[in-house]
């Protein structure tokens, strides 16, 4: 073999150019390894987390917020079994927003079958291609600050999604989501201030939801999602997600650190219904037994975060 190929430094600059996430843990879980994939999808660089504990650095969650550990950890699981574990995590950008990740753990094992770390690669649960992205705003479908549809083709989207309904019959579902304080924000902070928040409200937003999902922006602080579903158990659950995810997304602006609040509105669209009636007929409610049961005689609930 060419001596070219056994130079460990061949091997080590393709992990360090791969374009997904890829990071080594020792078995006291300290970061040994972090390439540049993992600097651009999480927005830590190496020199911040090498040598950190895995868990302090980049957490990860599951859907409600709580923090994976134990048993529940794939990098535990893996470290303590020696076998390799598939999952969907949720885990901190640097940025504060949370993001949705797949992730696979592989055991590394010495010579003597000993498990002496954990490789972990992961990637965006959901991403649009870039060459999408910038298509899309060319053409003026997508909101430049935000990065989703604007309200033109978010009321284009739903209203075809209104008619196909009464085709097919099949489940359909919208969410109303306002961010709150940022208004407030403004005067003290600045405008520039506020796109911040909003960028990073949507991205936890978008991780939250599934890739077949819709989203798009309805006001200054408003954004529309459209969902495929006509089960006020996932429905809810879907906002549930969405309201906790928010309230605890920590944003840092000039040395400040804030939590967000959000307003998560919800409805199951019928045949026949109409954009504006549906939106109407989205009401507050305290509780997500009373958001089941309005939702299934046709009325809606909200689920409100508190950070």
């Amino acid at each position: 073999m060419s001596p070219f190929f056994e130079d460990p430094a061949l091997y080590r600059s393709v992990l360090e150019n791969l374009p997904i996430g890829v990071y080594v843990l020792d078995r006291d879980q300290h970061v040994r390894f972090w390439n540049r994939g993992a600097e651009r999808l999480t927005g830590h660089l190496a020199h911040e987390v090498v040598g950190q504990v895995c868990a302090d650095s980049l957490p990860h969650f599951d859907p409600e917020g709580r923090v994976l550990a134990g048993d529940d950890c794939s990098i535990t699981t893996t470290l303590r079994e020696g076998r390799a574990v598939h999952s969907r995590v949720f885990t901190l950008h640097k940025q504060g927003h949370r993001l949705a990740v797949l992730i696979r753990t592989l055991p590394l094992i010495d010579e003597d079958g000993l498990v002496m770390g954990v490789a972990i690669a992961f990637e965006e649960a959901t991403s649009a291609s870039m060459a999408e992205t910038n298509t899309a705003l060319m053409c003026g479908c997508l909101d430049p600050l935000t990065g989703v549809s604007t309200r033109r083709m978010t009321k284009a989207v739903l209203a075809e999604s209104l008619v196909e309904l009464e085709e097919t019959r099949a489940g359909l579902s919208l969410l109303r989501i306002r961010i709150l304080g940022l208004k407030e924000l403004s005067p003290h902070y600045g405008v520039d201030s506020v796109a911040v928040f909003l960028r990073t409200s949507v991205q936890t937003i978008r991780h939250s939801l599934r890739a077949e999902d819709f989203l798009g922006r309805w006001g200054d602080d408003e954004f529309l999602a459209m969902l495929h579903t006509g089960s006020p158990v996932k429905i809810t659950a879907i906002a549930e997600v969405i309201s906790q995810q928010i309230a605890q997304s920590e944003i840092s602006w000039w040395g400040d650190r804030f939590r967000l609040q959000a307003e998560v509105e919800w409805i199951i669209a019928s045949p026949g219904d109409k954009l504006e009636e549906l939106l109407g007929r989205m009401k507050p409610i305290h509780t997500n037994e009373n958001a089941a049961d309005a939702s299934a005689s046709g009325e809606a609930g909200s689920a409100a975060s508190q950070g």
